[in-house]
């Protein structure tokens, strides 16, 4: 195995020390809020002098001057180990010698003392690291602002995240306390949030008028009958994929809401399935956002098939439906004998309306009517509430300073709604609703832990159960924690965790950062895209749910996809737009997360692919290996987008530089092994371009809209062969991730340091190693399954501690 085990070399000799961490105080916790000032310990830890009679010995020869091997000078080296780089350097230092990279085999070093070497820097550097690795206190993120606002007023599908500013990320987590600041400019928009979330939850004073409609595409459709589309007696039959004025008009969406359509089709001259597409928005004018709101399997016969969505809509908001790869402009529907799809009557229904009052006004105010209410009931309902929304129980005297404003606002002669809003307001971006609070110094209190646990599986805050275990101090106990962590995840809010971790572990919220070249790509749609993302969340989902080995994240013989994706993959016998777990053949070069079209897109541009790049990611996201920034000077190798040379070939002259070659060695055969799979994760033998390469008649690729003549070239032959850095040879990715499976201790290491880090909202150090060999350990006993990896870091010392 070429993955290094040298961070779990001297785990076993490390003390089991806990850092003291000092928690700030509630002045510092509002300079926080404004400011976004971090508190730092300054502790200095300096390196055991007889280390460096070590380095003269053994490492000087190669590193002690400006053109040292690696770039590492270490003479040079500080021995400040507060700041981040300088650890990371000592970190590497140890990590290399530990697993006999360093120093070279021909040194006379003995194993006495290597390992005598080892210890005392392990020692220093773990002493320097766990001084430094409390949980900054953190801020809720956006999405877990917007999920908590959610639950703690009863409104599911109420949308803030993007009013908010995005998030910071680090290293890899957009929860990472660190990176979590608050400025005064954001505390604005956290008040514009608010206000759309009590707009929401109190509703307006009458009940909507839900409206019932059925309409018929005839009368949105009249001018295009007989040209583009054919006029049925029960419906109108669509054909073309491209230009279609295929709108649903004379359903007025005057009122914002949630809308239900129900739409009868069946596919026209046709013995196949048809596909559909509905999209939604303001489709009709064109000014605001539209959207695909679904896509839809449509079988031939006589029966209809009923497609209902339900869609959240803005006034002037509607649905178009069109056809899907079935061919472009129509000019005489009339008489084609090309297959289409008929559309019959649209149920329209809405705003729906499921009680009345709305619940989260229910759950808001009681039996309170706002018409004749008192400053009394004001502060009753702040009393009510203050506990939820700082997630613990609350002494009488802190909602007193809300209570205050609400009685001022009322003193001044405003109404009584208003009096609320301002005290709901000021709660909900008081510190203890932002941050998460966890006190105490030693072990976290019990309503942390439930927070801890509820922001790692729900993204969300605790729920009435969770907060009265911990009132009753039983969430310390491991079986009651056993049990909720299986009704966390069991429950339908852990669908937020199975999004956000996979969004931002394997980058799937990237997924729009490039788009293709339609040119180079012409078969990339928005119907492929989608399916590339539910088959990597529903490989993830499905890992979880049955606590498969880790491993099946590297080399697997099945995936989950429909036949869309199927397509495009070459994969026969794939039927339907739904989902399903498909076995792989044992020849398939499918299997495991690296080889999804999702993971493959977000490691390219969208025009080529680069090894660096696609050996990075998986160093740093699969292996869990940070890639140091290459050393100053060196210029960046950027791929030749005529198609005359490949990366590779610029590579191999790249990396005759020493200063070069010892990372190159380590990224660049993962991402060779990678060069088989095109941009948007297609199976390759020769790279595309449109300029240089024979030509290709006759050729044609699915489009969105009908099958196109491509407009590329074929270009240079891939080559995905390589070596590992210890010596293993391959020749595509097939034979790369076989020699990655052999060993899974190494993914089960890095999955449990990203989940530890994922649900603690901090970055894990070299103090946290001892800690994660534990968990990885405990999960052998269970063939390393996945469920069971979440529960030994939810059970381990560091998920209850500061």
């Amino acid at each position: 195995m070429f993955l290094s085990t040298a961070r779990q070399s001297s785990a076993n000799k490390l003390p089991p020390r806990v850092a003291i961490v000092k928690r700030p105080a509630v002045l510092t916790i509002v300079i926080l809020l404004f400011s976004g000032i971090t508190c730092k310990s300054e502790d200095s830890f300096k390196l055991d002098p007889s280390l460096r009679n070590f380095f003269g010995q053994h490492c000087l020869d190669c590193h002690s001057d400006g053109t040292s091997e690696g770039g590492l000078d270490i003479n040079a080296l500080s021995e400040d180990l507060t700041d981040a780089e300088t650890m990371r350097r000592w970190v590497l230092i140890h990590d290399r010698v530990a697993s006999g990279e360093m120093p070279p085999d021909e040194d006379s070093l003995t194993d006495e003392a290597k390992n005598r070497f080892i210890d005392q820097l392990a020692g220093t550097l773990y002493d320097a690291d766990s001084a430094h690795r409390e949980v900054v206190l953190r801020r809720l993120n956006r999405v877990e602002y917007e999920n908590t606002l959610r639950d703690l007023f009863e409104l599911p599908h109420v949308d803030i995240k993007e009013m908010l500013p995005e998030d910071a990320k680090s290293h890899g987590f957009n929860n990472i306390g660190e990176a979590l600041s608050v400025s005064t400019e954001q505390m604005m928009v956290y008040l514009q949030a608010i206000d759309h979330v009590l707009d929401e939850a109190i509703g307006p004073p009458e009940r909507p008028e839900t409206r019932v409609k059925t309409l018929n595409l005839k009368e949105s459709a009249q001018r295009a009958l007989g040209k583009l589309f054919r006029d049925e007696p029960d419906g109108v039959v669509l054909f073309s994929s491209g230009y279609s004025p295929s709108q649903l008009k004379g359903f007025d969406t005057r009122v914002p809401g949630w809308y239900r359509f129900k739409i009868h089709a069946r596919a026209f001259q046709s013995d196949r399935p048809m596909t559909l597409r509905v999209y939604a928005g303001d489709v009709i004018g064109g000014r605001g956002e539209s959207w695909l709101a679904g896509y839809y399997d449509v079988a031939p016969g006589e029966a209809w098939t009923v497609i209902e969505l339900e869609q959240r809509l803005e006034p002037r908001g509607s649905i178009q439906v069109t056809t899907y790869r079935n061919g472009g402009h129509e000019t005489n529907a009339a008489e084609t004998d090309r297959s289409g799809i008929l559309i019959g009557d649209v149920q329209c229904e809405g705003p729906i309306i499921d009680a009345w009052p709305p619940p989260s006004r229910v759950k808001l105010l009681g039996d309170v009517d706002p018409d004749t209410a008192t400053a009394e009931d004001a502060v009753a309902i702040l009393k009510r509430f203050l506990p939820f929304a700082y997630r613990r129980t609350t002494e009488p005297q802190e909602v007193e300073p809300f209570a205050k404003l609400t009685r001022r606002v009322l003193d001044d002669g405003r109404p009584w709604t208003e009096a609320l809003r301002q005290g709901m307001k000021a709660i909900l971006i008081s510190p203890e609703f932002l941050f998460l609070e966890e006190p105490t110094r030693n072990q976290i209190s019990d309503f942390a832990i439930a927070s801890r646990l509820s922001y790692f599986l729900w993204k969300s805050m605790p729920d009435a159960e969770l907060l009265s275990l911990a009132a009753r101090g039983h969430l310390s106990r491991p079986d009651v924690l056993h049990a909720q962590v299986e009704r966390l995840l069991n429950d339908r809010r852990a669908e937020r965790f199975v999004e956000d971790f996979t969004g931002q572990w394997l980058d799937l919220y990237d997924i729009d950062f490039t788009e293709p070249d339609k040119h180079l790509f012409p078969e990339y749609d928005d119907i492929l895209r989608a399916s590339m993302l539910s088959e990597s969340r529903g490989f993830f989902r499905e890992i979880l749910a049955n606590n498969l080995n880790v491993g099946e994240f590297l080399d697997s013989d099945w995936t989950v996809l429909n036949s869309r994706l199927a397509e495009h993959y070459g994969l026969p016998d794939v039927e339907g737009l739904h989902d399903r777990r498909v076995k792989l053949s044992p020849d398939s070069p499918r299997g495991g997360v690296m080889t999804q079209a999702a993971v493959l897109k977000v490691t390219a541009n969208g025009t080529n692919t680069s090894p660096v790049l696609r050996g990075i990611w998986m160093r740093e996201n699969v292996f869990g290996e940070p890639v140091p920034p290459p050393p100053a000077g060196v210029p960046a190798v950027e791929p030749d987008i005529s198609g005359a040379t490949t990366l590779r070939e610029q590579l191999a002259k790249h990396s005759d530089s020493a200063s070069c070659a010892g990372c190159h060695d380590k990224i660049d055969p993962p991402g060779f092994a990678l060069e088989r799979f095109d941009p948007i994760g297609g199976w390759r033998d020769w790279y595309r371009s449109t300029t240089v390469g024979e030509p290709i008649k006759d050729r044609f690729a699915d489009s969105p809209i009908n099958k196109v003549r491509v407009r590329y070239r074929k270009g240079l032959p891939v080559d995905a062969s390589g070596v590992t850095p210890d010596g293993h040879a391959f020749e595509d990715f097939r034979e790369f991730k076989r020699i990655l499976a052999a060993d899974q201790e190494p993914m089960a290491y890095n999955l449990a340091e990203k989940l530890l880090a994922f649900g603690l909202g901090r970055t894990t150090g070299f103090s946290d190693r001892p800690t994660l060999q534990k968990i990885v350990a405990k999960t052998a006993d269970d063939n390393h399954g996945f469920r069971t990896l979440i529960h030994e870091v939810v059970q381990s010392d560091a998920f209850r501690k500061p």
